[in-house]
């Protein structure tokens, strides 16, 4: 764990500590989750899709199943 200050313009730095224990580049996208008292950042991979692939593996599913599936989001949209 490293404290850091937040500066003027509301700019956090990564400590040389954090950098060297997780693998960021200058440039890289980080998904900012803010979840009050805690702010995280989560490193984006390169290849979403490649990332995804490793941890879901293979999806097939029936017609029946994804209608159930678009029904669900319809229900939970409206």
């Amino acid at each position: 764990m490293a404290i850091v200050e937040v500066g003027p313009k509301y700019r956090v730095t990564i400590t040389q500590w954090v950098r060297r224990r997780m693998p960021l580049r200058v440039g890289q996208k980080v998904y900012l989750l803010a979840r009050p008292p805690y702010i995280v950042l989560i490193p984006i991979p390169d290849s979403v899709d490649e990332a995804l692939s490793e941890l879901i593996g293979d999806i097939t599913y029936t017609r029946e199943e994804r209608k159930r599936a678009e029904e669900q989001l319809l229900k939970e949209a409206s």
